[in-house]
């Protein structure tokens, strides 16, 4: 993926040489000076805080480099400053609070491409409420070390801009057919709305941190989105943020409560903590989207990217939309990208479609690795259970890890997870290679412990290949499964290491696992190659 520079269109032009041609002159400040304004000055300010301004077009022409803006407060019910602003070098955009009045900015203009705060590089906006935009409501590209805290973001992307795009994936060519795929082919990208908070990177180091804000009724358009591409280098914080009420929007095929992407060469290593998603894309709120593609946290590496993400203390809650609704999905999309996500102490509940997806759908040979030690995913509602395993992902699954691809390289590692009430399985490891001239390379590898299963309409834990792989191993010890167990193998050959390793076998399981009688029959007779104990405790 591309990100095109912002463009100014020719109403935008006029509208600035406007503002250029009206506006009073000011005689430029020493860097480091502070600037105020507020909607409930009067016309003719200077700026300082006994006569602030009483435009943001105003501030902006006057503060140079390096300074700082305050936006006073005004009374409830008060305009908003409008027009939106863009930031220069080092600027500080900074919103003063105060009981019973709000620093409220918006734009309802074409200026700025419609964002109502536009970053530079090395520049911190706090405490801001931005109650309308055209398109952002704050965003930045290639902004270095940036700061975005405590603000209030609401009504963004009135214009309905098309913003983070879901990389392409090839159709699963060569799966026989009944086997079919855990998503439909996706040979363009799918287009989501322009986000409330958007930082993006193309070139260059960057140090983002983005905490404590809240992004909420957005009725087109992503939470929060970070997104690198061609040669950046960007580490980010994305830390106790709530996104709430966020819409899919008028021919959008997705949406995003929180969005991250690496394309390119580029790189991201982003710690996300104490975030909050809740009302995804209800019904009730998005009228035309009633079957939203609606995700939580949504983590997309292509290309030769590399990505490491580490996510702790995450609570979604309540969201909308089709099969295809995720509370986290986690997509290695094309391309040869190394991407590893870790996920601990969170909890995912009431979703529509597949829980939590771990997905490697890459036929170039990409690295995917998953780690959750800490989850609780429960109440997926999509009436699956009669498709399953003919369209076995996307269907409202606890926990689904797929891939396909020769030469993938997949891994799951699951620890102390409390998955219930799901309309698919409770825990869905496919893997899948299609026809080719070479061996297969393609290992999947699953090692779970300490984890319960319970209340799924199909299987507890459901096993799958299709075609060749060169491993699948398993390591499954101190769990318990309270329904079926689910084992499946169609054509192909198994690499001479693979095994399903449920208690005091080749992978060194300690067992202890708990099954229902009716599991015994599975396990007798196999499809797949299982190391198990003599014997298993009946679960209770």
């Amino acid at each position: 993926m591309r990100l095109s520079p912002p463009r100014c269109t020719a109403v935008s032009v006029l509208c600035c040489a406007l503002i250029v041609a009206t506006a009073p002159t000011y005689a430029a400040a020493a860097p480091g000076q502070t600037w105020y304004v507020t909607a409930a000055a009067q016309a003719g300010g200077n700026g300082t805080e006994t006569a602030p301004f009483n435009t943001l077009q105003a501030v902006q022409q006057a503060s140079g480099a390096g300074d700082t803006i305050v936006v006073l407060p005004a009374p409830l019910g008060t305009p908003p400053l409008d027009g939106g602003i863009a930031l220069k070098q080092g600027q500080r955009l900074v919103g003063r609070v105060a009981p019973g009045s709000v620093a409220a900015i918006a734009n309802t203009t074409p200026a700025n491409d419609g964002d109502a705060v536009r970053l530079a590089p090395d520049t911190e906006v706090r405490d801001l409420t931005v109650t309308s935009a055209q398109r952002g409501g704050i965003y930045g590209r290639n902004v270095g070390t940036t700061v975005v805290s405590g603000n209030t973001v609401t009504a963004t992307n009135r214009a309905c801009h098309d913003g983070f795009i879901v990389q392409p994936f090839p159709p699963m060519l060569g799966v026989p057919f009944g086997m079919s795929l855990p998503v439909a082919p996706n040979l363009v990208g799918l287009n989501n709305g322009w986000a409330g908070i958007m930082i993006d990177s193309d070139i260059g180091a960057g140090a983002l941190t983005i905490e404590r804000n809240t992004v909420r009724d957005t009725p087109c358009g992503d939470g929060i989105d970070v997104r690198t591409t061609g040669t950046a280098r960007v580490t980010a914080t994305l830390a106790d943020n709530l996104t709430e009420n966020i819409n899919q929007g008028l021919a959008k095929l997705s949406v995003l409560a929180m969005g991250m992407q690496s394309t390119g060469t580029s790189s991201l290593t982003a710690t996300v903590r104490g975030n909050t998603q809740r009302n995804i894309a209800l019904p009730d709120n998005d009228h035309l989207n009633a079957a939203a593609d609606s995700e939580g946290l949504f983590i997309n590496a292509a290309e030769r990217s590399r990505m490491r993400i580490t996510i702790d203390r995450n609570s979604y809650r309540h969201g909308g939309g089709h099969f295809s609704a995720n509370g986290i999905e986690f997509v290695t999309s094309n391309g040869t990208p190394d991407s590893e996500v870790t996920l601990t102490n969170s909890e995912f509940l009431d979703v529509p479609g597949d829980i939590v997806e771990n997905l490697n759908l890459s036929a170039e040979g990409a690295r995917h690795v998953m780690t959750i030690d800490g989850l609780t995913a429960s109440g997926s509602s999509f009436p699956a259970a009669a498709l399953n395993p003919m369209v076995p992902g996307n269907l409202g699954t606890c926990l689904f890890s797929a891939s396909f691809g020769r030469d993938n390289t997949t891994a799951l590692t699951l620890r102390n997870a409390r998955l219930n009430r799901c309309s698919a399985d409770g825990i869905g490891v496919y893997a899948y290679s299609p026809d080719g001239p070479a061996p297969a390379k393609h290992t999947m590898k699953v090692d779970i412990a300490d984890t319960s299963v319970a209340e799924t309409a199909v299987a507890d834990l459901h096993v799958r290949t299709v075609g060749d792989l060169a491993g699948l191993t398993g390591k499954i010890e101190r769990s318990r499964f309270a329904g079926p167990i689910t084992l499946g193998r169609s054509g192909g050959t198994l690499g001479p290491d693979s095994v399903l390793d449920f208690g005091g076998g080749r992978l060194g399981s300690a067992g202890q696992n708990c099954f229902t009688p009716v599991t015994a029959t599975t396990m007798a007779a196999p499809p797949l190659p299982l190391d198990t104990p003599g014997s298993w405790p009946a679960c209770n």
